[in-house]
């Protein structure tokens, strides 16, 4: 399973991955189907006089199974922060996230819209899911082993919300210092040179465009200030690496391949893809490109 997680630097933190919309003034809200557009999905107004509102951070699921026209109104509210009704037009507040949520093997979101997702996360089903499990019954399986050495810690929310949630004026500080991120020439060419290893790279269909080139740079000094420092690191450069890319890389099939125009065979071809993913290939490109010391 794909999710999206926030990042503290645009408005339109995307992802690409599966969800469900959240408005503040929705009693009950559905995901998008190909006979509904996303005003209609995502917002419910009450038969009141209060003005609705879109909340500050959107979930969807399932986007990806819609049609095309519904898909290019969740990228016109990524754009614009509007929403049009059938009778009104509602604005997004200014600091405005919207995170989709996608099952690994499922379809693509329309090309425009997943060319605007800020960055992607992937969640891999071994990893477990440490918020819904049981407590008692972690608790009861550490007391039932004798031989148990080493106990399971039971992760504690905070009562009062310190320490889970970002207040606006942390959000502030931290856009004002990823501002002020000093980067190296050297750091500067180590990113230069992923992008293009990247482009050139044999398993890479149709290459990579100017936007995620444009967030990399961006999320690579939002990295920094999260991490307590000033100027950026190549170790920060492969972590933006590896949110930034994996969801808009294409990867080519054995047919396409440029090697075929000088006499590889297609078979030795179709082996050598097999099993290439997107973060093969970024792992691939981190390995080859030299990292400044």
């Amino acid at each position: 399973m794909r999710h999206s997680v926030p990042l503290l630097h645009k408005p339109y933190i995307g992802i690409h991955l599966a969800f469900n919309s959240s408005i503040q003034t929705s009693d009950h809200v559905q995901a998008p189907d190909s006979h509904h557009n996303v005003a209609d999905v995502a917002f419910q107004s009450q038969p009141s006089p209060i003005e609705p509102k879109i909340a500050d951070v959107v979930v969807l699921k399932n986007l990806e199974l819609a049609n095309d026209d519904v898909q290019i109104q969740a990228l016109e509210l990524i754009r614009t922060k509007r929403l049009f009704t059938h009778t009104s037009v509602v604005t997004a507040p200014k600091a405005f996230c919207m995170v989709i949520i996608q099952s690994t093997g499922s379809p693509r979101l329309n090309k425009h819209l997943n060319d605007h997702i800020f960055l992607s996360h992937s969640h891999d089903i071994e990893d477990g899911f440490m918020n819904l499990e049981n407590e008692s019954a972690v608790i009861e399986d550490d007391r039932s082993s004798s031989s148990s050495v080493v106990h399971k810690s039971i992760p504690q929310r905070s009562k009062d919300g310190v320490g889970v949630t970002f207040s606006e004026a942390d959000i502030q500080a931290l856009v004002k210092e990823s501002k002020n991120t000093r980067v190296t020439s050297e750091v500067e060419c180590y990113l230069q040179n992923i992008v293009t290893f990247l482009r050139m790279h044999r398993a890479v269909d149709g290459g990579i465009n100017s936007r995620s080139t444009k967030y990399f740079k961006r999320l690579v000094t939002c990295l920094a200030p999260l991490s307590g420092l000033d100027y950026v690191t190549p170790s920060l450069v492969a972590i933006a690496a590896r949110k930034v890319y994996p969801h808009r890389i294409i990867l080519t099939v054995p047919e396409r391949d440029r090697s075929l125009q000088y006499g590889s065979e297609l078979a030795a071809v179709k082996a050598m893809l097999e099993g290439v993913t997107p973060e093969v290939v970024i792992e691939d490109v981190l390995t080859a490109v030299e990292a400044p010391l």
